[in-house]
């Protein structure tokens, strides 16, 4: 399992290299800067699967995840985790 923290830039780059080996991959958005993701291309502001607000979540799951996933949002900061992150609490 990989943990990671992501700072979005003007322009698209790699948040989370491709992994083949991957089934599972959960990104959490740490502020109010919109940020974009692209999945197996480079992201496009403002299209495709957004995160605006701290706490959004993207996750993702099978072929989908095992690509490289791009993000661009100009100070848009967050986290990422691999693996099988679902939680139960008692």
């Amino acid at each position: 399992m990989a943990k990671g923290a992501y700072l979005g830039t003007a322009a698209s780059a790699v948040l989370v290299a491709a992994n083949d080996y991957r089934d599972y991959l959960l990104i959490q958005h740490g502020n109010a800067t919109a940020i974009a993701l692209g999945f197996g291309e480079p992201a496009i502001a403002l299209s495709g699967v957004q995160l605006f607000k701290a706490g959004d979540v993207c996750k993702v799951e099978g072929p989908m995840a095992r690509g490289a996933v791009y993000v661009i949002g100009s100070g848009g900061v967050g986290s990422y985790q691999d693996g099988n992150v679902d939680v139960s609490c008692v």
